[in-house]
C-alpha cells in the first residue's frame, strides 16, 4: 500500500510548482487591460466614481505575483473642493495562488503607497464618502427573468486584508473650521466582510506630532463609509506611555473613553492644536460624548506632576448656523515647577533674528469675530513655584459677534492683581483697551507671570495701567497707544549688572554690593500719547542718595532716554552726585555719560529745596509710599528739570501714533487659521 501513496506524494510535489508556473504564465499572458476596464467599471457601478490609472496595470513575478498600477486617481463629489477624492501614488493588488490554479484572478491582499485622501463635507451636511450607482434604471430587465423582483445592486468584491503606506488623510469639516490632518505610516486593515469586525494596527500621528501606535478592533468597514463606525476599542503606545480608546459612535450618538498615562503631556498639543506645556509624569481621563447637535469632551482626571486639573467643554451650533464654544476649567492646584513651555515645532530659521524685543508681535487672534461665539473661563485654587502665594485666581475670555473681552485676576501674597484687555476689529485698524492694577504685589512674581524678568525679586509694588491704542497685534497698538501708567515699589534690590555701564562716580554713590543695590522706594508716572511714554516725575531713593529725573521710554522702538540729577544724604558724598544722561533700550547696550552742567539748570531762585529731607518728612505718614508722596512735587522741588527732559528724535517720531504702519492691511478675517 505504500508504493502508490508514495508515487501520488511524488506527483503532487512535482505538479503544484508546475500549476504554480502554468498559473502565472497564465496571468502574464491575459489581457491586463480587460480586466482594468472591468475593474473600472465595477467601481463606476458600485460609487458612481470614475477610477483612472496614470501607468498601466503590470504583473509583477515572485514569490508573490501581484498587479501593480501607479497614478490612481477615484474621483471626487461634484461639490468638492477639489476634481480627486484620493490620490494613490501606488496600488498593488497580490493575487490569491489558490485561485490561480483554477484559472482565476483573485485579489488577496491589497497595498496602497503614498496615498492623499480627502474627506470633506459640504454646507447641507453631506460627505463625499457617500457613494451611490449612476442613476442608470433601478428595475428588472426582461432578460434577466425576474419581472417581479428587483434588480440586485452591483457590489465591489471584498478584499480582506488592506495595507497602507505613507497616506496623508485629509477631514475637513466645512467653512470656518481648520481642517484636520491625520498622516498613517504604516497600518494594515483586516475583516472577512465589510459589515464584520474591522481589525487595525498601524502607527497613526498628526503634523509634527508624537506618533500613536494603536491595535484593536475599531467598527466595520460598511460603518466608517455611512459615518457610523459602531464598537471602538483599541490601545497602544503614545508618547513613551500608553493610550486606550474605548467606546462606540452610532446613531444615538458618539460616546468614547480616553485614558492615557506617559511621561510628558505636551504630546497631546498637536492633536488639540493647543500650545500645551511640557511637563510629567501625567495621567489623564476624559470622556466625548454628543448630545443632541454639540459635542461635549468633559476631563475628568488630569494630572501633571503635583498639578491637577478638571473640566468640560461644549461644541454647539445655534440656530443661526453660529458655532459656539464654552469651555470651563478648575485647576485645584498649579505647580509652576512641573511645568515648561510648549516644545516648538518649527523649524529652526538659518536667517539672523534680530535682538530680543521686550513685546512680541504677537496678533491679535481674530479669525473667530464674527464666526463663533466663545466663551472660556479657568479658576484656579493655588498656584506654587512663585516667591509670593498666589490663590484664587481666575481668567475669562468672552467672545462675541464683533469683539473679545479677556479678564484675569488673582490674590498675590498679601495683595492682589488683575487686568482687563478688550478689542474691538471693526473699522481699519481695530482698537485695543487695555486697564490694569496691581496693589501690594511682588514684581518678580507679576512679571513671571507676565514672561519677562526685570530683575526686582523682594519689591513689592503698586501699578496702575491705562491704554488705548490701534492695531492689528500687540506691538502696533502700543505704537499709538496712549493713557498712563503709574508705578511705586517699596523697598528692594536692583540687580548690580544692571548699572554696569554707568560712571563710577555713580556706582560708589549708589554703594551696595556684588549682590545688588538697594534702594527704599520708587515711583514714577509715565504720561503715553502716541506710543511715547513721557516719564516727567520719577523719584528714586536709596539709602545713600535721593534722585528726581524723567525722560521718555518709546513703546515704538522699545529705547529710553532719561536725565537723572541725585542729591546725595550725607556730605562725604556730595562730590558724587553729579547729573547724568542715561540711554539704550531692550536688544540693545545701555550707555550713560555724567553731565554736572544740567544740575544748575534744574534749581530755580532762592533756597533749593532738599529732596532727602522731602522723602524724610514723607516717610512719617503711615502706609505711604516716600516716594508716591514727593513725585507730584518734583516740578516745584526742580522747577528746571521739565525744559531738560529729553524727548524722542525725529526718526523715531516720523510714524505718529495712530496711523497703521505701511505693511499693515485693513480689517481682515483671516488671520491665523
Amino acid at each position: 500500500m505504500r508504493g502508490p501513496w508514495k508515487r501520488l506524494t511524488w506527483i503532487l510535489a512535482a505538479a503544484v510548482p508546475v500549476a504554480a508556473v502554468a498559473g502565472i504564465i497564465w496571468v502574464g499572458t491575459r489581457d491586463l487591460s480587460r480586466f482594468q476596464n472591468r475593474m473600472t467599471e465595477q467601481v463606476r457601478k458600485v460609487t458612481g466614481r470614475e477610477l483612472a490609472a496614470r501607468v498601466p496595470l503590470t504583473i509583477k513575478l515572485g514569490t508573490e505575483p501581484a498587479m501593480v498600477v501607479e497614478g490612481v486617481t477615484l474621483t471626487n463629489a461634484s461639490w468638492g473642493s477639489r476634481p480627486e477624492l484620493a490620490r494613490v501614488r501606488k496600488l498593488t493588488l497580490f493575487l490569491d495562488p489558490v485561485s490561480l490554479f483554477l484559472g482565476e484572478v483573485k485579489i488577496g491582499r491589497v497595498l496602497l503607497e503614498g496615498a492623499d485622501i480627502l474627506v470633506e463635507r459640504n454646507e447641507l451636511g453631506d460627505t463625499n464618502l457617500e457613494m451611490l450607482p449612476p442613476p442608470d434604471g433601478s428595475g428588472p430587465h426582461p432578460g434577466e427573468h425576474r419581472s417581479l423582483r428587483l434588480r440586485t445592486p452591483p457590489a465591489f468584491p471584498w478584499i480582506s486584508t488592506i495595507e497602507v503606506r505613507d497616506v496623508v488623510l485629509t477631514i475637513a469639516e466645512g467653512q470656518g473650521r481648520p481642517p484636520v490632518v491625520l498622516e498613517i505610516p504604516a497600518a494594515t486593515f483586516k475583516s472577512p466582510a465589510p459589515n464584520q469586525t474591522l481589525q487595525l494596527e498601524g502607527k497613526f500621528t498628526a503634523p509634527q506630532a508624537t506618533p500613536l501606535e494603536l491595535t484593536g478592533t475599531a467598527g466595520s468597514f460598511d460603518g466608517w463609509m455611512r459615518g457610523l463606525p459602531g464598537s471602538i476599542d483599541v490601545q497602544g503606545a503614545f508618547g513613551g506611555g500608553k493610550i486606550a480608546i474605548k467606546g462606540s459612535v452610532s446613531f444615538k450618538g458618539t460616546n468614547l473613553q480616553i485614558t492615557s498615562e506617559g511621561p510628558d503631556v505636551s504630546a497631546f498639543g498637536p492633536y488639540v492644536r493647543l500650545p500645551v506645556p511640557a511637563g510629567g509624569p501625567y495621567v489623564l481621563n476624559a470622556k466625548a460624548g454628543t448630545l443632541r447637535s454639540s459635542l461635549k469632551v468633559e476631563v475628568t482626571t488630569l494630572k501633571v506632576g503635583s498639578s491637577e486639573l478638571v473640566g468640560e467643554a461644549l461644541f454647539r451650533v445655534d440656530r443661526k448656523g453660529t458655532p459656539t464654544v464654552t469651555i470651563n476649567a478648575d485647576v485645584s492646584r498649579l505647580d509652576l515647577g512641573d511645568l515648561k513651555p510648549a516644545p516648538s515645532t518649527a523649524p529652526a530659521a538659518n536667517a539672523p533674528q534680530g535682538p530680543a524685543r521686550l513685546v512680541p508681535t504677537m496678533p491679535f487672534s481674530a479669525s473667530w469675530l464674527g464666526r463663533s461665539t466663545m466663551s472660556v473661563t479657568v479658576r484656579l485654587g493655588e498656584i506654587v513655584g512663585l516667591g509670593s502665594k498666589v490663590q484664587n485666581a481666575s481668567t475669562t475670555l468672552t467672545s462675541g459677534g464683533t469683539r473679545f473681552t479677556f479678564r484675569a485676576a488673582a490674590t498675590v501674597g498679601g495683595g492682589s492683581a488683575g487686568f482687563d484687555l478688550v478689542y474691538d476689529p471693526t473699522g481699519r485698524i481695530g482698537q485695543a483697551t487695555l486697564t490694569a492694577s496691581a496693589s501690594r504685589v511682588s514684581l518678580g512674581d507679576l512679571t513671571t507671570l507676565l514672561g519677562f524678568d526685570i530683575g526686582l525679586r523682594d519689591a513689592v509694588g503698586d501699578i496702575d495701567l491705562r491704554l488705548r491704542g490701534g492695531g492689528r497685534n500687540m506691538r502696533d497698538a502700543l505704537n499709538s497707544a496712549s493713557g498712563s501708567i503709574e508705578v511705586a515699589v517699596t523697598k528692594g534690590l536692583w540687580p548690580r549688572s544692571q548699572f554696569a555701564n554707568w560712571p563710577s562716580e555713580t556706582q560708589r554713590l549708589l554703594g551696595g554690593s556684588d549682590n545688588g543695590v538697594p534702594f527704599n522706594c520708587i515711583a514714577g508716572r509715565f504720561d503715553v500719547s502716541g506710543g511715547v511714554a513721557a516719564l516727567r516725575r520719577l523719584v528714586v531713593d536709596t539709602p545713600r542718595t535721593t534722585i528726581v529725573g524723567g525722560g521718555y521710554l518709546s513703546l515704538r522702538t522699545e529705547g529710553f532716554e532719561f536725565i537723572l540729577a541725585p542729591e546725595a544724604r550725607d556730605n562725604q558724598n556730595a562730590g558724587l552726585a553729579s547729573s547724568l544722561r542715561v540711554k539704550g533700550g531692550s536688544g540693545r547696550e545701555t550707555a550713560s555719560a555724567l553731565e554736572p552742567n544740567i544740575a544748575r539748570l534744574l534749581v530755580g531762585a532762592g533756597v533749593v529745596p532738599s529732596l532727602s529731607a522731602q522723602v524724610n518728612q514723607a516717610a512719617k505718614q503711615a502706609g505711604a509710599n516716600p516716594c508716591s508722596v514727593v513725585a507730584p512735587r518734583v516740578e516745584g522741588l526742580r522747577p528746571g528739570l521739565r525744559a531738560q527732559l529729553p524727548v524722542p528724535s525725529a526718526a523715531d517720531m516720523r510714524q505718529r501714533g495712530g496711523r497703521p504702519r505701511p505693511q499693515t492691511a485693513g480689517p481682515q478675517r483671516r488671520q491665523q487659521r
